[in-house]
């Protein structure tokens, strides 16, 4: 049986993984192994690399509903 593999993408700073998800990126699990840092694990996507330039070139577009409330879901996995 053949198994398929899924490019992931992993971060540790919580508005990143907020500013993928509100644009769209799979959160796929957050690994907690560290106590102190934890480690967002997404599915990767070939816009991926685009969306992270545009954010540290301070040019990402995002909805502010949108963002507020992926930094919520990311807070809620991440302390659950």
């Amino acid at each position: 049986m053949k198994t398929s593999f899924q490019p992931q993408f992993n971060c540790s700073d919580l508005h990143i993984a907020a500013y993928l998800i509100a644009n769209g990126l799979q959160l796929i699990d957050i690994d907690k192994t560290d106590r102190k840092r934890a480690v967002f694990i997404f599915s990767d996507t070939e816009d991926r690399e685009e969306l992270l330039v545009a954010f540290w070139a301070k040019q990402a577009k995002v909805e502010p509903r949108a963002y507020i409330a992926a930094i919520k879901e990311v807070k809620e996995r991440l302390y659950s």
